[in-house]
């Protein structure tokens, strides 16, 4: 057990490690080609990755499981999202609301296609390279049969200059 612990440790240092000498002194994620990578939990929970094209706009992407269902099923999605700045004067960092359309596939006995709607609120720390967000989507799948549902989640991303 102590060397699982000893591994983690390493990893997560690692990993810091490399987001901040990645990071350019004293920039704040969301400009354009900013990249991060990070984790997300709720249904769906794993993997999420982020490509900011403008200050305003970017591409989220997930590999996650489903974990509300009967069986384990793996779902992909990406969706185009827009930013809208809050402006918050005590703030330092940024806090945008956003909105976004995209796709999703989710593997399994019955797979499933459709479409996502996700709304969501993100906080960019102003000068380390980490994102946090929250997000709620609404879904229409297509297959097998037309059905609607939500999904939900909180999550983190370090951030890698582009």
């Amino acid at each position: 057990m102590h060397s699982n612990m000893t591994k983690r440790t390493a990893w997560l240092v690692l990993l810091f490690g490399m987001a901040g000498a990645a990071w350019g002194a004293g920039s704040q994620p969301g400009a354009p080609r900013d990249f991060g990578v990070g984790a997300i939990i709720g249904d769906p929970t794993g993997l999420t990755a982020k490509y900011w094209i403008t200050g305003k706009r970017a591409v989220d992407m997930a590999l996650a499981w489903e974990l509300s269902g009967s069986d384990d099923r793996v779902e992909i999605h990406a969706d185009h999202l827009w930013h809208f700045d809050l402006n918050v004067d005590s703030m330092q960092g940024r806090l945008p609301l956003y909105a976004g359309l995209g796709g999703r596939i989710l593997t399994g006995h019955d797979a499933q296609v459709g479409v996502r709607i996700p709304f969501g609120i993100c906080y960019l720390f102003p000068r380390i390279p980490i994102e946090l967000f929250a997000e709620i989507t609404p879904l229409l799948d297509f297959t097998p049969d037309s059905d609607t549902s939500v999904n939900g989640g909180v999550g983190v991303r370090f951030y890698f200059k582009g």
